[in-house]
């Protein structure tokens, strides 16, 4: 098995967080054939790819597939308690098909309980900063707080 590390370098939860925010800037319509070149590298333009180039994970050309699909994510990051989330972590389900899995990363605690502020790149939608219902609307059973193997905590 790939550990996190051999799969990416080590990154701060501020270059997560600012890598996400390019996407952002750039405005990247989703989707799960096509990708997107920034100054971060290539990938795919889905959610699985948005984490991975957010992350550092390889994208193209050493990864063909332009980052990590989303159970790949699940597996180079480890599961924590939705109290120690911090930005550059995310809330993913990684079961099912292309058309169910799903990650986004979270940024803030958002004022109101039970709510927070996540960066997100899903179909319909360019990449956003939106305020979701914790854990992912009403999908409350199916979404798991992780975190990156490889985040440098300060």
């Amino acid at each position: 098995m790939t550990t996190a590390r051999a799969t990416g370098r080590l990154i701060l939860r501020s270059e997560i967080v600012e890598r996400a925010c390019t996407w952002l800037r750039d405005s990247v319509p989703y989707s799960q054939t096509k990708f997107h070149q920034n100054e971060h590298g290539i990938y795919r333009a889905d959610c699985s790819g948005f984490v991975s180039m957010a992350w550092g994970l390889p994208g193209k050309p050493e990864d063909r597939h332009g980052g990590l699909d989303t159970p790949g994510l699940a597996g180079v990051s480890s599961q924590i308690q939705s109290g120690d989330l911090r930005a550059g972590d995310v809330l993913i389900r990684a079961d099912g098909t292309n058309l169910t899995r799903h990650v986004v990363i979270f940024a803030a605690w958002a004022e109101e309980p039970g709510w927070y502020w996540a960066y997100e790149q899903a179909g319909g939608h360019r990449t956003r900063l939106r305020h979701i219902e914790f854990p992912y609307d009403s999908a409350a059973e199916l979404y798991l707080p992780r975190r990156y193997l490889s985040v440098l905590e300060p």
